[in-house]
């Protein structure tokens, strides 16, 4: 008979994979190799096309996609979205009423879209690298808090970033200046510097399917506090300590999530491990140095749209 679709059992799945179609405005240096930045993309759709998975890179900007077509629309290499966040969350939504199954969903990725995810982990008993947070129009609050705290040296976030964009390395007595460099309602956050990114290092922990993957560590350039590869930083895998994997598995295990993938950023921050950053979005995962987590990313991805199609 014809018009009548397979068994879903029979049926190949599709998965978008999605990208972004230009990088974010802060990258304004040239890159000679730009499609090399999304090495993770690329070897995610090799590895689910090894599975009998049609996937394919998507733009999340891309107009009028039938993301009903698809299973799966996998969140990875959307960098650009922290120039268009409204944008980028209304796209999110329209997937979720798709029927297709995002991953990571919409839930944690309106959450992680603002740095604010910071707190409720602080809530939470996740240890977190202590902030204060204002705008430069409270620039004399955000003073008085640094020096109650007694922080010196100091690092200067925007609220809402990716790669490490805005942020600035300062001092409790060079803060205000800092703070003038920015328009006055720009939403930012303080820190204490992590002397320990200079030594140790900073320390990657990817989970996927629930599961620690690999782990990485990173460092910066000589005479750059920055751990990003694009500002000259070096990354490697590294083997951790047991007791370290079982805490930052303890601390990803109080999310209220269910999560195809996440990168847990931390440093040692007073002796104990303690979160920069919770990439639920777009981290790169650096599949290409670790050996397996492209398939095991492909694998977690069929095994959650089996698990959605039992439910």
């Amino acid at each position: 008979m014809t018009g009548i679709d397979p068994a879903p059992e029979a049926r190949q799945l599709r998965v978008a994979v999605l990208r972004c179609e230009r990088l974010p405005r802060f990258v304004t240096w040239e890159i000679p190799d730009v499609e090399s930045l999304f090495d993770d993309d690329h070897r995610l759709v090799d590895a689910l096309a090894e599975r009998g998975v049609s996937a394919e890179p998507v733009a999340w900007s891309a107009a009028q996609v039938d993301w009903s077509a698809y299973d799966a629309v996998v969140l990875r290499s959307t960098w650009d979205y922290v120039d268009h966040l409204p944008q980028f969350l209304e796209v999110i939504a329209a997937v979720e009423r798709s029927g297709a199954q995002l991953l990571n969903s919409e839930r944690p990725v309106r959450w992680n879209s603002d740095k604010r995810y910071l707190d409720d982990l602080d809530r939470l008993g996740v240890p977190i690298v202590p902030l204060v947070r204002g705008t430069p129009a409270s620039g004399a609050r955000l003073g008085a808090e640094v020096a109650a705290a007694g922080w010196d040296e100091l690092v200067l976030k925007p609220a809402v970033g990716v790669g490490g964009a805005g942020v600035v390395r300062t001092t409790a007595a060079t803060l205000g200046h800092a703070l003038d460099t920015l328009p006055p309602a720009t939403e930012v956050m303080v820190q204490p510097f992590a002397a320990e990114i200079l030594d140790e290092g900073e320390l990657s922990f990817i989970f996927i399917g629930g599961a620690l993957s690999h782990t990485l560590r990173k460092r910066p350039a000589t005479g750059d506090f920055r751990a990003h590869g694009i500002y000259g930083g070096t990354v490697e895998t590294i083997a951790v300590d047991q007791s370290d994997a079982t805490t930052v598995q303890s601390m990803l295990a109080r999310l209220p999530f269910e999560l195809l993938y996440a990168r847990v950023d931390v440093v040692r921050f007073e002796g104990r491990l303690s979160v920069l950053e919770l990439e639920l979005i777009e981290p790169m995962l650096y599949l290409g140095l670790a050996p397996g987590s492209a398939a095991r990313f492909a694998d977690a991805t069929i095994a959650w749209l089996e698990q959605a199609r039992r439910d």
